[in-house]
Formats: C-alpha cells, sequence, structure tokens
C-alpha cells in the first residue's frame, strides 16, 4: 500500500485545528456509507481545500522518489509543520522535479483563469460575446502548424471578399453623389456649356468603360502584370520557374492561394480608387 505519510501529517494537523470548533448538529443525521480511506483521502484533499488537487499531486509526486520518502517518515512533526523539510527538495531526483514544475505551471495557469473570469464578472464582460481569431488554430499555441496556414488563407480569402464588397458599395454611393453634384452643376449652366460639360462628361464615361478589367487571381495575365509592374521586369523576359521563386510559388496549394490573394490587393485598388477622375 502506497505511503502517504505526508498528506497524512498534514491532514492530521487540518483535524485538530478544526476538532474543537466543530458546531453540534441539533438534527440527527442519517447513517452515511463509509468511503475507504483512499476515497476519502481524495474527497478531503479535493473539496475541502481550494488547491487541494494541487497539493495532493505534489505530496504523491514527491513520495515517489524513495530516498525523499524515507526523510518524511524520520522528519520531526515540527520539522514538516514549518516546511523546514522543503530543503531536502534539492536532493530530488530530477525526473519527479520536472514532473514538479508541470504541476506548478498548471496550477499557475489555473489561477490565472480563476483570475480572468473574477475580473469578467467584476466588468461585467460577456465570454460568450467574445471573438477569437480565425487566422489562428489555438489547439497549439507554440507551434505553427498546417490549421494554422490554412486558418490564415481561408481568413484572408474571406477579409478580402468582404474589402472588395464594401469598396464596390463605397464606390456606388460615391458615383451616385458625383452624378447629382454633376447635374446641379449642369443646372446653373446655360444651353452652350452646358453641352460642353455633357460632351466631356460622354468622354469621361468611355474612357472609363475602357479601363483594364481584373485579371482573374492566379491567371497568367494577372502573373504577367506583377512581372512588369512589381518586379519591373520586361514582358518579354517572363519566366514562370523565376516568378515563382521571386514570389513564393510553391507545390503547396496553401501557399500558391496566399500569393494569389497578395497579388490581387493591387488590382482592388486600381478598380475602386476613389482618387482617379474616370
Amino acid at each position: 500500500m502506497k505511503c502517504l505519510l505526508f498528506l497524512g501529517v498534514v491532514v492530521i494537523i487540518g483535524n485538530h485545528a478544526v476538532s474543537g470548533a466543530a458546531i453540534p448538529n441539533k438534527h440527527k443525521e442519517e447513517p452515511k456509507e463509509e468511503l475507504k480511506p483512499e476515497e476519502q483521502q481524495g474527497e478531503d484533499w479535493e473539496l475541502n481545500l481550494e488547491y487541494g488537487r494541487y497539493l495532493k499531486e505534489v505530496v504523491q509526486a514527491l513520495e515517489s522518489d524513495p530516498e525523499f520518502r524515507k526523510k518524511l517518515e524520520t522528519a520531526e512533526i515540527d520539522d514538516i509543520k514549518s516546511g523546514k523539510i522543503a530543503r531536502e527538495l534539492h536532493f530530488v531526483n530530477h525526473n519527479i522535479r520536472t514532473k514538479l514544475d508541470e504541476l506548478k505551471r498548471r496550477e499557475v495557469e489555473r489561477l490565472r483563469h480563476l483570475a480572468v473570469k473574477e475580473h469578467e464578472k467584476a466588468t461585467g464582460v460577456d465570454r460568450a460575446k467574445l471573438k477569437m481569431p480565425g487566422h489562428l488554430d489555438l489547439k497549439s499555441h507554440t507551434r505553427f502548424e498546417v490549421e494554422d496556414l490554412k486558418n490564415l488563407i481561408v481568413k484572408t480569402t474571406q477579409d478580402l471578399e468582404k474589402v472588395d464588397k464594401q469598396r464596390k458599395q463605397e464606390f456606388t454611393t460615391y458615383e451616385m453623389e458625383k452624378e447629382f453634384e454633376r447635374q446641379q452643376e449642369l443646372n446653373a449652366l446655360d444651353e452652350e456649356h452646358k453641352k460642353q460639360e455633357e460632351q466631356k462628361h460622354e468622354e469621361e464615361m468611355k474612357k472609363h468603360k475602357e479601363h483594364p478589367k481584373l485579371h482573374e487571381p492566379g491567371s497568367k495575365q494577372q502573373y504577367e502584370e506583377v512581372w512588369e509592374e512589381q518586379d519591373h521586369m520586361k514582358s518579354e523576359d517572363f519566366d514562370p520557374k523565376t516568378f515563382f521563386k521571386l514570389h513564393g510559388k510553391t507545390k503547396n496549394r496553401f501557399v500558391d492561394v496566399a500569393v494569389d490573394i497578395t497579388c490581387s490587393y493591387d488590382e482592388l485598388d486600381q478598380n475602386y480608387d476613389l482618387n482617379i477622375g474616370e
């Protein structure tokens, strides 16, 4: 049977500390089913103490070291109560020390979460309404995995579509306001100047219709445009292999799509630039 001397000593201390303060129960209690010693210990440590689980796991880890357990068995009760026995931790097995480090890390994390919850409760924060970052895979906080890249690309695509939709709406509003102002100006002109302005407007509209259309993302035309305008290379020297190396194109489709999305940003800027007259 596993020895839990340290645990037992603290339990005994706790029992002595509260035995004199017990409040008598006037009502006769119904008999309860007796628990085995192991069950009773688990119940005591996990229900009676807020940090009981942490304490129990630390004790169990320490008592798995034979040398430390021997020192516990021969130690004076006052040395245990005062914490003097803690000095023997320097001689505990390395693997057990590693285990203790992990237990402490988990306990600190638990307390951190409790503190956050208390703060949210005090400030009225509704956790259900908090938005989690969609561009990250939160299952791992230390490694960048496939899901991280996938989430990043999908989120970027979604955001780009939202930007495109928003710019279309802004551009439509801009065109309507511009047309309203134009009509107001025309109404203030005589017939001769009105005809001149109408002719000028028709020329601008014709030029606007001839504005180059967006290239399909991932198309050869888009790559050639990037090759000339961003890479400052000659069109006749276009080489797909060189282009893919310059822009990170690989056999990984996730990366390829990310490159296509990046190239598409400039296309959107050109199509919905409100600073361009036509």
